[in-house]
């Protein structure tokens, strides 16, 4: 048998070859689960904050304009988000610009930025403020508010002032303004003291009167309400479940109604609609706890409660109207106050000139 010479140096030479190739794997594996955790790390990370522009069961992403329009019907009587821009800046961080404008008018108003991180909101500026002074002290519990006799003092010594105002205004004048009521009408109630008072005024928002066990966390008074007419304005917003929403959340949107609620009464589609506002938010209470000076889901539960035990009750309504209708209105016992927030003259060719549809008092 012949015997063979054992070459030290070409074995040693293939397993280094081994070595190397192994080594080359090993850094091609490590770079590659770099890679994928780089890539999806952030995405599992993410699914533990209130992402804004996710999507939910009913709208095809951007929920949060959705859930915004939702909770600015509810709670801001005269404004309209026009815009509003989104974008991600970290895991679960979110810099949102939102702009508004008063309703009937184009004209930009204010704009806030807001920072949405890990859950929690930060506003970062805003010079867009809107107070509801007129619908708040109405709201306000008993043992803030001052005495009766000089509350009616006020009140009845402001409307005359008001009513002074308005008569100089040109015809062609439109105001927004907030009423209050001295006793709270039921919805059918309501429309007819407007075909009693008025002639084409347009009810922009009705307030809602809850108990005084609805009050916040903050003891703040609770100011809710409704457009009556049962869909928001402003920033259209993308539905992949229109009859879901609806079943869900009835006449929340107005035009997803069905056969059967065009044949209900108006006094239940508002009511059906302001009852589906509170569901919605409520159901989708993560919008409302990133920002504890939202009215939170718990006091919602209670202002919704309230409705289904008393049935729905306003105290004032926003209304939209010619000036000299609200002149007219101020005569009325009914109201107990008003506040004009926003005035329109409209450019006609004279102070005599009229706008089509309503009947004018005669020139003095």
């Amino acid at each position: 048998m012949t015997q063979q010479n054992f070459d030290f140096e070409k074995v040693q030479k293939k397993i280094q070859q081994k070595n190397h190739r192994r080594g080359i794997l090993l850094v091609f594996s490590a770079v590659l689960v770099t890679i994928l955790l780089f890539l999806a790390v952030p995405k599992v990370l993410n699914q533990f904050f209130y992402n804004p522009t996710g999507q939910n069961a009913y709208v095809e992403g951007n929920q949060y304009i959705f859930d915004r329009q939702i909770y600015n019907e509810l709670t801001i009587p005269d404004y309209d988000m026009t815009d509003l821009t989104m974008e991600q800046t970290g895991i679960g961080t979110y810099q949102i610009n939102e702009t508004y404008r008063s309703k009937y008018s184009n004209q930009t108003i204010g704009t806030k930025t807001f920072e949405i991180k890990r859950n929690k909101l930060y506003l970062n500026n805003s010079d867009f403020h809107y107070f509801t002074p007129t619908f708040s002290q109405e709201m306000l519990p008993s043992n803030q508010l001052a005495d009766t006799k000089v509350v009616k003092a006020d009140t009845a010594l402001a409307k005359s002032n008001l009513r002074e105002n308005i008569k100089p205004l040109p015809k062609s004048t439109y105001v927004n303004v907030n009423l209050v009521f001295k006793a709270d009408k039921s919805i059918s109630a309501y429309q007819e003291w407007l075909k009693l008072n008025t002639n084409n005024v347009n009810t922009l928002w009705q307030a809602v009167r809850p108990s005084q066990k609805t009050i916040d966390d903050t003891n703040n008074p609770v100011v809710v309400g409704f457009n009556p007419a049962g869909g928001f304005s402003g920033i259209g917003v993308g539905i992949k479940n229109e009859k879901q929403l609806n079943d869900d959340f009835p006449l929340l949107v107005s035009h997803l109604a069905d056969t059967k609620q065009n044949q209900w009464s108006e006094e239940k589609r508002q009511t059906t609609h302001f009852k589906s506002l509170l569901q919605y938010l409520i159901k989708n209470e993560s919008f409302l706890a990133q920002d504890p000076s939202k009215i939170q889901a718990a006091t919602l539960k209670n202002v919704l409660a309230d409705v289904n035990k008393n049935g729905l009750k306003i105290y004032g309504v926003t209304l939209y109207l010619p000036a000299f209708e609200l002149e007219k209105i101020l005569t009325d016992d009914a109201v107990k106050s008003a506040t004009v927030t926003k005035v329109d003259v409209f450019p006609l060719t004279s102070q005599s000139g009229q706008l089509p549809g309503f009947a004018y008092p005669p020139e003095e």
